[in-house]
């Protein structure tokens, strides 16, 4: 089986290449394009090519992009509009009454995505059940038409009241818009998301014509590339949820792949834990953007309807992934003479001071080259070459700012910031969700990951970290796990009782019909998929609901709420009124999965080639001396003390003074405190 995943950072796009049938694994990292990321695409196929790797028989090619999630946190979308119920223009400005910093004395909002003058009412109007009480005039569409061309409007957004119940209004104003204005895109909400709640229905399609034009273009330039290479079978795409589609249906909503780049670490991760059969695990993603944590409780990733991207909801199921600007590329500065250390980043361009691309303000990167823990002529495998000069230069730079005594403190107090700042994302997947760190093994990943490892591991009083076999393109290799995997939901609004069962056996046929044929256009066969019936159960009166599987006996549906809720907020009404409130189907296909291949066994001494110097390093305040070895020289079952270093292509590994790391049969490493 030949597979190959491409995940696109911030700061570079990882490529893994595996052949399970050589039993082979190549890799590369390119910097991103951040202007057009299938140029950095096209280049890392490239570089395969160079080694006469052909890449148009591949089985599987699954991608991850961070597109549409840099248009959000950029503000560059499209020029959008909404059209809602007349009296409604206003409500994703209103928002809900969440307040992220309830006692600040200056409290900031979100800025909608449309502006108030492209926000548009018009009489149309639906009850509670979805039956027409006012009707559409078409007379008022015409009019808006033609506010939609003098503004020069690329996207439109459309949702009306209670649409979820009946969409006619919806798909009426769309078809009417679409025959008058056919390069326009329009997202609708009865499509989107066809659930109730007002604001998270219309906030969540609003993001979805904010970025579907960009989108669809970056899909078809990379397709474009991947046709140049020959490449026969389509290309998947990695969905919020972890799940993969083809990129046409992908273009049909793609707001479900607004943390695409994000989910594919938390299934590397994933994978980890299922294999090393480890059920409680904290990922750990640290690039050169940004650092991506997430937990895996009892062996399952947990997902969410309630995640968020720059203050905008995103009601729909994602991985649950917490994501803070901290990376490689982390600027450090005073600021009113403290030290901060990001969330701004160097990126790929210019890049940190030693990348010697203009860059000229020091970063975390540039720290951990002056303190001797990266290898100015092994990174990336000795492709990017990095100047020690430049980076002692800026440091000296801001060790002088801080007026400290050598620039090792300087570099050592921006690290110090910088896993402190890493720390608490981890505790807000973990402590803070009432889960015990101390019970949980670390996994660390991505280019920055293996580096602060055990640091980081301290400071949440865990004992063991598992690094990848590939830590660096791990992202990546998490893309080529994914299953297709379609989410579909449903709002209902009814009493949990047995009446409402016919009820809900015919709306989830429509859903099962829906993601069948879903599933069918990416290619399979209808005997391939799986179904996944689930309800979103609430007591009445509650504001929130809780998701359980879907039962056909009412009482064991009801059991399993009431279990849940006592989970959940410690206690539970069995005996209080239920009702359902939305009904989901997921339609799955598994794909085929592949094997990494298998280490030489050696001895608990790793091999004398497999050491390559020992070099001077600073830690907790002084040099210390660190054993360096190269990890393609060792053997399964070495074992090593720290302090030391293993150096790879696509990262460094820090074995930390009173730790211990060995090397298991796939390649992963298991570091453990003594």
């Amino acid at each position: 089986m030949k597979c190959l995943g491409i995940d696109i950072g911030g700061t570079f796009t990882d490529f893994i290449y595996i052949d399970s049938e050589k039993g082979t694994v190549t890799l590369h990292k390119v910097s991103t394009t951040t202007l057009n990321q299938s140029i950095g695409t096209n280049q890392g196929i490239e570089l395969f090519k160079e080694k006469s790797i052909p890449l148009h028989d591949l089985d599987v090619l699954v991608h991850g992009t961070t597109v549409a999630t840099n248009a959000i946190l950029e503000c560059k979308g499209v020029k959008s509009s909404l059209i809602t119920t007349e009296g409604f223009e206003d409500l994703i400005e209103i928002g809900r009454q969440n307040r992220s910093n309830l006692y600040s004395f200056y409290p900031t909002r979100v800025t909608p995505l449309v502006q108030r003058k492209y926000r548009f009412g018009i009489p149309e109007r639906l009850d509670a059940n979805g039956e027409i009480i006012l009707p559409l005039d078409p007379s008022v569409v015409d009019v808006l038409i033609e506010k939609i061309r003098d503004f020069q409007i690329e996207s439109v957004a459309i949702s009306f009241l209670f649409s979820f119940f009946n969409p006619k209004h919806e798909m009426d104003v769309a078809q009417t818009i679409g025959k008058a204005l056919p390069d326009i895109h329009i997202s609708l909400s009865s499509w989107v998301l066809p659930v109730f709640r007002e604001y998270d229905r219309t906030s969540v399609t609003v993001l979805d014509a904010y970025i579907a034009p960009l989108m669809k273009n970056y899909f078809n330039s990379f397709l474009e590339v991947i046709r140049n290479h020959q490449v026969r079978n389509p290309p998947l795409i990695l969905l919020s949820s972890g799940g993969v589609t083809q990129i046409k249906n992908a273009t049909q909503k793609s707001v479900e792949t607004v943390l695409s780049g994000l989910a594919g670490g938390v299934l590397g991760g994933y994978y980890s834990s299922q294999l090393l059969q480890i059920d409680n695990v904290l990922t750990l993603d640290i690039g050169g953007t940004s650092t991506d944590v997430a937990s895996i409780v009892n062996g399952s990733i947990e997902i969410t309807s309630e995640n968020e991207i720059s203050g905008y909801p995103i009601p729909i199921p994602t991985i649950a992934v917490q994501t803070i600007g901290a990376g490689g590329g982390s600027i450090a500065k005073l600021n009113h003479g403290i030290l901060q250390v990001g969330p701004n980043s160097a990126g790929a361009d210019p890049g940190p001071a030693c990348y010697e691309k203009g860059g000229i303000d020091p970063t975390v990167t540039d720290a951990n080259l002056v303190r001797g823990l990266i290898n100015p002529d092994y990174f990336c495998d000795g492709r990017i070459k990095i100047n020690l000069t430049k980076s002692e230069e800026v440091i000296t730079t801001l060790s002088n700012d801080l007026k400290l005594k050598s620039v090792e403190e300087a570099a050592e107090g921006v690290i110090e910031i910088f896993e402190n700042n890493v720390a608490l994302a981890l505790r807000k997947v973990s402590t803070e969700k009432g889960l015990d760190s101390r019970n949980f093994t670390l996994c660390c990943f991505g280019g920055g990951g293996p580096l602060h490892a055990c640091a980081l591991a301290q400071r949440l009083s865990i004992k063991q970290v598992i690094i990848p076999p590939h830590p660096g393109v791990w992202s990546a290799f998490g893309l080529l796990t994914a299953d297709i995997k379609h989410d579909l939901t449903k709002s209902i609004i009814k009493p949990l009782n047995y009446s409402v069962l016919p009820y809900l056996e015919t709306s989830f046929n429509e859903l099962v019909h829906k993601g069948i044929k879903l599933c069918i256009d990416d290619g399979f066969d209808e005997k391939e998929i799986i179904i996944i019936k689930e309800v979103d159960i609430r007591l009445v009166g509650q504001s929130y609901e809780l998701t359980v599987s879907y039962q056909d006996e009412i009482e064991e549906m009801s059991k399993s709420f009431d279990s849940v809720h006592e989970k959940a907020y410690g206690y539970s009404s069995p005996n209080a009124p239920h009702e359902v409130i939305n009904i989901r189907v997921s339609a799955v296909v598994k794909l085929p999965k592949f094997s990494l291949p298998k280490l030489p066994l050696g001895e608990d001494i790793p091999p004398p080639e497999s050491l390559m110097e020992e070099r001077s390093i600073y830690l907790n305040g002084k040099w210390e001396k660190a054993a360096i070895y190269k990890k393609d020289l060792l053997r399964s079952g070495n074992k090593i003390l720290g302090p030391s270093i293993i150096e790879q292509a696509d990262s460094t590994v820090l074995v930390d003074k009173d730790w211990f790391v060995e090397v298991l049969e796939d390649g992963h490493l298991i570091m453990k405190k003594f």
